[in-house]
């Protein structure tokens, strides 16, 4: 009978471990390495109760850690002024939020180039509102100077949770969570990051021609598997957070357009959908997944570099790996109204090849063979 108690706690302490470490998900941390030690010197007569019980501390400290940034996910939006939204709900038909890590120095870019308020306001006619998603740094001060930022501007939406790599995927929910809670009137969403430039009449022109009820769109990546070498600090993934071979099909984080029904279906999906800290693979793989929604690839997003060419930027609705200096020089080329592309190549003919199957530490990377046809 006393065994059978023992062994029926051991079950317990099981049962419990496994609840927390799939707590563990979320955190804003390198992802930890597994060390294996075959020392013959270790003595079997270890203590196993304090190891236990160090391991249930750290197990216990960890997941308090977890909590708010799991509640921030779900929880009522809270903005920088502690309101619903510190950004006007865009009476519009678009509507394109810029994904930023905490980095002014590329908000100021996009704010004169791309996204300036004079197109916005009047190119457009204001259907087209861009802003800024962040989380919190732990540094007060630069806390303070995106207060007095979104002040000036009114175009940052900040939540609670620190602004790291590892949390993306809840930067991204927040977006979700935000369009869906404050743009009822809005058609579209885009989500990009902040080293993008991106074609606003391309992309517009580009809805205005689609008549599908629900539409995701981007550059999309298929047949990639979970890279299970913990040696990788951003990309590692290890089997207890997602045990399939392979990732379903979905868009490059750089940049994707979603149509706001499936933007409200996305949502409701990540609700559900256990999460992964890669945030492309998580929103438009595993929730459009569950929620059904098949991402659909567009010649006009990609992740690779373009050549800075007129002629080949205005016919590309993105453009990545552009720092802020580059941003000016892309503005000023497309922008020319001297340059006429007629009778020049209409498409980006460098000659780095790269593929949409698969993935590795480089995130995007040069083509490897090919699985399958990704289609």
């Amino acid at each position: 009978m006393e065994k059978r108690q023992i062994r029926h706690e051991h079950a317990i302490i099981a049962a419990e471990s496994k609840r927390r470490m799939d707590r563990l998900r979320l955190l804003p941390m390198d992802l930890p390495a597994i060390t294996v030690n075959n020392s013959s010197s270790i003595k079997g007569k270890a203590s196993f109760v304090r190891r236990l019980a160090i391991g249930f501390v750290i197990l216990a400290i960890l997941g308090l850690l977890y909590v708010p940034a799991y509640h921030s996910a779900q929880s009522p939006f809270l903005s920088l002024s502690d309101t619903q939204s510190s950004v006007e709900s865009p009476g519009s038909s678009h509507l394109i939020a810029s994904i930023a890590v905490a980095n002014q120095e590329a908000r100021v870019a996009i704010r004169s180039t791309w996204a300036n308020k004079y197109n916005l306001d009047n190119l457009y006619n204001s259907t087209v509102k861009i802003v800024f998603l962040l989380g919190q740094s732990d540094n007060d001060t630069l806390n303070n100077l995106i207060v007095e930022e979104n002040s000036q501007y009114n175009d940052i939406i900040q939540e609670r949770f620190f602004d790291t790599y590892n949390n993306l995927t809840l930067k991204s929910v927040m977006m979700l969570k935000w369009v869906t809670s404050n743009c009822d009137k809005a058609k579209y969403i885009m989500k990009t990051d902040d080293d993008m430039f991106v074609n606003v009449p391309l992309l517009l022109q580009t809805l205005h021609s689609k008549t599908q009820p629900e539409i995701l769109l981007g550059s999309l990546i298929c047949n990639a598997r979970p890279i299970l070498d913990p040696k990788n600090k951003w990309q590692y993934t290890p089997k207890y957070m997602y045990a399939e071979k392979t990732y379903p099909n979905y868009l490059s984080g750089t940049g994707y357009v979603m149509s706001m029904n499936v933007a409200l279906k996305l949502y409701q999906a990540a609700l559900i959908t256990p999460l992964l800290h890669l945030e492309d693979v998580y929103i438009t793989g595993l929730c459009a997944r569950r929620a059904k929604i098949r991402p659909v690839n567009h010649p006009g997003f990609s992740y690779i570099p373009r050549k800075i060419d007129p002629c080949v930027l205005r016919n590309a609705i993105t453009t990545h790996k552009v720092n802020a200096s580059n941003m000016y020089v892309i503005w000023v080329k497309i922008s020319d109204t001297n340059v006429s592309c007629s009778n020049r190549t209409r498409r980006d003919r460098k000659t780095v090849t790269l593929s949409r199957n698969g993935r590795n530490a480089g995130y995007y990377v040069f083509k490897r063979k090919t699985i399958s046809k990704c289609v």
